[in-house]
Formats: structure tokens, C-alpha cells, sequence
């Protein structure tokens, strides 16, 4: 039978049991799945079950329902899944679920691409969140420089003192 294992706040540790076609998760105490908490609505999401294939439904909620960290409107679910209702996150785990129907969310396309290897992508260049990297080795080139320089004149001055009053 699948379960749902609370993984914060005050359901940390306890376990629901998805024991019917339709569990419905909230903060209403009539849902199979009562979570107490402000940032989640009365009837937030719902999972159902088809034989050994169960869903995910965000049912409206205010604050949206997410699925491994993205947000989601319905989707499978598969063992070891993170459910986020509001600030309370839920893991997803079973022995009786039909794991490959369920890796429908799961599914990405490989782009494959071509390149000169001394090139880079022009998408490496720009995958950074920070913005493009900029070479900082000038501007301390500069002031190493200019430290040199003014130790140097300092040098030269002190020896100038020393031996030119003699």
C-alpha cells in the first residue's frame, strides 16, 4: 500500500495511508490527509489511485501544489516523491506502485550537438545566473603596478637622503 511520510513541521515522521481511490489533502479536518497549517487551503490537492498508477491533483489551492520542486496542475507519481503543500513537504513511497506508468513526469529531450572541440557553445558562455564572468586579473594588475612604482620611489628617495648628505 502507498503512503505519504511527513517531512517537516509538525508531521515529521508520521505516515498516511493512501487506503482509497481518492485522499484528499488540506487543512479542512474532514480530508483524509488534515494538514494544520496557514499556507495550506481547506481542500489543497488530492491523490488518486487507478489500479497501481496514482496522481497528483492540485485541486485550486491558492498557494499551488509542487511535485519534486516544480509546480503542478496533475501529474504520476513514483516512489520517493517530494509533495509540497504550502510549507509542509510530503514524501510519496509504496510497494504496489506501477513505477514505470508513472515516470510520465520524468520525461526530457536530448538535444545533441555538434561542435569543433576547441569551440565552446555559445550557451556555455551565458549559463551562469550570475551574469557573464568577467576577467578581474587587469584592475590588480594595475594596482600591483602602481604599489611597485611607489615603492620604488620611496626606496629611491630614502637612498638619495642616506647618501647625499655625505
Amino acid at each position: 500500500m502507498a503512503v505519504l511520510i511527513g517531512m517537516s513541521n509538525t508531521v515529521k515522521g508520521r505516515k498516511f495511508e493512501l487506503d482509497r481511490d481518492e485522499i484528499f489533502i488540506g487543512r479542512n479536518p474532514q480530508n483524509q490527509v488534515p494538514l494544520d497549517d496557514a499556507s495550506i487551503s481547506g481542500r489543497h490537492c488530492s491523490i488518486t489511485r487507478d489500479q497501481r498508477k496514482y496522481f497528483l491533483v492540485d485541486l485550486g489551492s491558492t498557494n499551488g501544489t509542487r511535485l519534486n520542486g516544480a509546480s503542478v496542475t496533475k501529474a504520476a507519481l513514483r516512489p520517493k516523491d517530494i509533495i509540497q503543500v504550502g510549507s509542509i513537504e510530503l514524501m510519496f513511497n509504496g510497494q504496489d506502485v506501477d513505477i514505470a506508468a508513472a515516470a510520465s513526469h520524468e520525461t526530457a529531450e536530448i538535444e545533441e550537438v555538434t561542435a569543433d572541440v576547441g569551440t565552446v557553445p555559445p550557451t556555455f558562455r551565458t549559463a551562469s545566473p550570475f551574469g557573464s564572468r568577467r576577467d578581474s586579473r587587469k584592475p590588480w594588475a594595475i594596482v600591483t603596478a602602481i604599489l611597485i612604482l611607489i615603492v620604488l620611489g620611496a626606496l629611491a628617495y630614502f637612498i638619495v637622503n642616506l647618501f647625499g648628505n655625505g
